[in-house]
C-alpha cells in the first residue's frame, strides 16, 4: 500500500510518501505562514523523489487536529483535492495520535516489553498546550488514557506526575522543557528531528485508523468523511483581561 501523508498541525509541515511501512520520500515546509503557497510544491517534490505520480497513491491521509486552525484547513483542503482527483480513500488522523505513534517508534522509547507512558504536547499559545496521555506496552500498543485536553503546563505536570517512564514529544514540549524537567522525574524527550512526528508514526496511525491493516476497511474512508471528521472540538482560551476568544 502506497500512502501519502500530510500534516500541517504545527509550524513544520510534514509530507511523507510511504510504501508498506517503508519511507520512499519526505518533504518539509518550515515557514509557519507559508503552508498555503508551499504545501503543493512540497507534495509534488516528494512524489517526484519517490518516482510516483498522484495516480500511484493508494491512500491519502491528513491530520485533522488539534493544532493550527489555518494550517489544518490548508492541509485538509489539499488532501481532499488530491483524493478527489485520484478517486482514492482519504483517512483523517488525530494529530496527537500521530505524535504519540512517532514517539513510540523512536529509539528512546523502543524498550520492548516495558510499559511506558507517552505525552504529546502541542503549543496552543498563551502558555497553553493541547495534549493527551497514552499508555504503551511492548513498544507498540498505544491506549489513549485522557482524550484531547488543553491546559497550562503547570496543570499538565500535576496531572501526569507519577507516570514513569514518560516520553514527551511535540513542539509544546520544546517550549516548556525547563518547566517539565523541573516538575517531573523519569522523563525522556524525543530527538529534535522527531518533535513534529516521523514517517513511522504516520504509517502506524493510519494503519490503526483503517483497522490494523485491513485494506477492505478503506472503503469506509472518503474525502467527504474526512471533511466531516475535521470539525473538531473547540478549545476556548481566556485572555489575561478575562475576554474569551
Amino acid at each position: 500500500m502506497k500512502l501519502l501523508f500530510i500534516d500541517t498541525s504545527a509550524k513544520l509541515a510534514n509530507v511523507f510518501v510511504i510504501e508498506d511501512g517503508k519511507l520512499l520520500a519526505e518533504g518539509f515546509d518550515s515557514g509557519e505562514k507559508t503552508h498555503a503557497s508551499m504545501l503543493i510544491p512540497v507534495v509534488d517534490k516528494a512524489l517526484k523523489d519517490a518516482g510516483l505520480g498522484i495516480s500511484d497513491i493508494d491512500v491519502f491521509a491528513v491530520t485533522n487536529g488539534p493544532g493550527s486552525y489555518t494550517g489544518l484547513r490548508i492541509a485538509v483542503a489539499c488532501a481532499k483535492m488530491l483524493a478527489y482527483g485520484a478517486k482514492k480513500p482519504l483517512v483523517p488522523v488525530n494529530s496527537l495520535d500521530f505524535l504519540a505513534e512517532s514517539a513510540v517508534s523512536c529509539a528512546c522509547a523502543a524498550e520492548a516489553g516495558k510499559p511506558i507512558y507517552v505525552l504529546p504536547m502541542m503549543d496552543a499559545r498563551n502558555t497553553l498546550c493541547f495534549y493527551a496521555l497514552y499508555a504503551a506496552e511492548k513498544g507498540r500498543k498505544l491506549e489513549n488514557l485522557t482524550g484531547v485536553q488543553s491546559d497550562y503546563t503547570a496543570d499538565i505536570i500535576e496531572k501526569v506526575s507519577g507516570k514513569q517512564p514518560l516520553v514527551i514529544c511535540g513542539d509544546g514540549s520544546v517550549k516548556n522543557r525547563e518547566a517539565l524537567l523541573g516538575g517531573l522525574g523519569g522523563i525522556v524527550f524525543t530527538e529534535d528531528k522527531d518533535v513534529t512526528g516521523n514517517y513511522a508514526g504516520a504509517w502506524q496511525a493510519v494503519i490503526k485508523k483503517i483497522g490494523d491493516g485491513d485494506t477492505d476497511a478503506l472503503s469506509e474512508f472518503s474525502p467527504e468523511k474526512a471533511s466531516a471528521d475535521y470539525f473538531k472540538e473547540v478549545h476556548i482560551t481566556l485572555r489575561s483581561g478575562g475576554n474569551d476568544h
